[in-house]
């Protein structure tokens, strides 16, 4: 479901605001199990985007819920980003809802 509903979710988002995904120095994606993160992954494929911190929350402490994203906005926030940096922030929910947030640090 989320592969067939992405483009949707982000291309329209970010246009709003003329971006691209190449644009996005951060992806900052709910953790929402193995086959969610595998999905994603292979849609980003070729753009040299990682979401190992959203991999590394999910190793810590498991899909507690869409919630869990702001477990990955820390780990980012951690690492103390660069100033005028961007980043997306896609969370997902039961139903198939998704929330988004453009971040610019």
């Amino acid at each position: 479901t989320i592969a067939s509903h992405f483009p949707a979710i982000i291309h329209p988002f970010l246009a709003q605001y003329q971006l691209t995904i190449s644009d996005m120095d951060y992806l900052i994606f709910h953790p929402g199990g193995k086959k969610i993160i595998q999905t994603v992954e292979t849609l980003f494929e070729g753009l040299g985007k990682d979401i190992e911190e959203t991999k590394a929350v999910l190793r810590l402490y498991g899909n507690m819920s869409s919630a869990t994203v702001l477990y990955v906005l820390e780990e980012i926030m951690n690492k103390k980003p660069a100033k005028g940096t961007k980043g997306l922030m896609l969370s997902f929910g039961p139903g198939f809802s998704a929330q988004r947030v453009l971040l610019q640090f």
